[in-house]
């Protein structure tokens, strides 16, 4: 059964256990993995600014507390402020063990304007390469917020160094590891007919799917018989759709729409080559996927990206299109090299990026 309420109502839980509040999107699949690896453990609370989009996700257990309209839209972006009185009260009542807040620059000032005992910080991405860059009041702000925090967290080194620009407190790296069960190669793979090249990311500019798309029609040149397949949904399909067609691709790309999170790996599974051709990205959660089922990946040597994709190794980072365009080639040639470099995306996988001791982890500090 899942607690949801969007009234102040407090729901009494068992003693025996910390108390976790956590300050985030509940429709976010990062915090809803967060949630559904810790609950046995804690007793946990939510505060979220939009109301749950999904109520058939099986959240058993939590406590949500949420307005009942969106909060987070471009309209209403600096309403969140006026939900802080109300989850103010709700925390006197629960009087967690620990405030948790995932995004620094808006549920970070809410944590913060909670006054908690102990606040933990997490930041996620853009609320720290982009917020405290946009004016000296953000800049300001976002000190605030991270001198407040008992604890903080990135998911990669590289967000992690982008943070020491505004602390000198200690940060832990904790990456955003993924179920290595669910994400794995087949013994009997599907065949596929044509060279395939695919991604998995939301249709946004920022996640260059334009690039992949200018990358693929220069590999078509030379390895005809391939296709590209992409997975997602977002603002730019329209545009990424007209791109395709003026680039004459309509029948060589394919637009495979949302998948939900346990059908990735069967998406993956149909590709020879998994692409993030990002123009940013703190961590990159989906070439760690994709190497975890053996596909070489090729990435954009920005953000977090050189840290989950091992440059000759794993996959190939690349500057330009022209080079994507030619790494794509080579691995269309060389099946041998396609498959060294996919078993060693496996390894990194189990080495590093097991979500099960990720967990592990997190459990450790809020324990202490």
């Amino acid at each position: 059964m899942l607690l949801l309420f969007n009234k102040c109502t407090f729901y009494k839980v068992l003693a025996e256990q910390r108390k976790i509040l956590f300050l985030g999107d509940i429709n976010s699949i990062h915090l809803q993995k967060w949630i559904l690896a810790l609950r046995n453990d804690f007793q946990l609370f939510v505060f979220s600014l939009d109301p749950i989009e999904n109520k058939d996700i099986d959240l058993e257990g939590v406590v949500i507390y949420s307005n009942d309209n969106q909060t987070t839209s471009n309209k209403n972006k600096l309403s969140y402020l006026s939900s802080t009185r109300r989850f103010r009260k709700i925390h006197k009542e629960i009087q967690p063990d620990i405030v948790h807040a995932h995004y620094a620059s808006s549920y970070g000032l809410m944590g913060v304007l909670l006054k908690p005992k102990n606040f933990f910080l997490s930041v996620w991405g853009s609320d720290v390469y982009e917020f405290p860059k946009r004016s000296l009041i953000h800049r300001i702000v976002f000190k605030w917020i991270v001198k407040k925090a008992n604890k903080l967290f990135s998911t990669s080194y590289d967000m992690k160094k982008e943070l020491e620009n505004y602390t000198n407190k200690e940060i832990c790296v904790i990456p955003f590891g993924i179920d290595v069960e669910l994400f794995k190669a087949k013994k009997t793979e599907e065949f596929i007919l044509e060279f395939t090249v695919g991604t998995v990311k939301a249709l946004e500019s920022i996640y260059g799917i334009d690039r992949l798309i200018e990358a693929f029609h220069l590999v078509q040149k030379e390895i005809p018989n391939s296709r590209l397949l992409i997975y997602g949904k977002g603002r730019k399909k329209e545009d990424l759709q007209k791109l395709v067609k003026r680039l004459s691709l309509s029948n060589k790309v394919d637009f495979k729409g949302f998948v939900p999170n346990n059908k990735v790996p069967n998406a993956i599974r149909k590709m020879d080559v998994f692409c993030v051709l990002s123009r940013q990205e703190s961590f990159g959660v989906s070439a760690v996927e994709a190497a975890a089922c053996e596909r070489p990946v090729i990435a954009s040597r920005i953000g977090g990206l050189p840290e989950v994709v091992l440059n000759n190794e794993t996959g190939f980072l690349v500057d330009t299109i022209e080079q994507a365009a030619e790494k794509i080639i080579l691995l269309a040639k060389d099946d041998v090299l396609r498959k060294q470099l996919g078993a060693k995306g496996r390894q990194m996988a189990l080495d590093f990026y097991d979500w099960r001791q990720n967990v592990e982890t997190m459990k450790s500090f809020y324990t202490l």
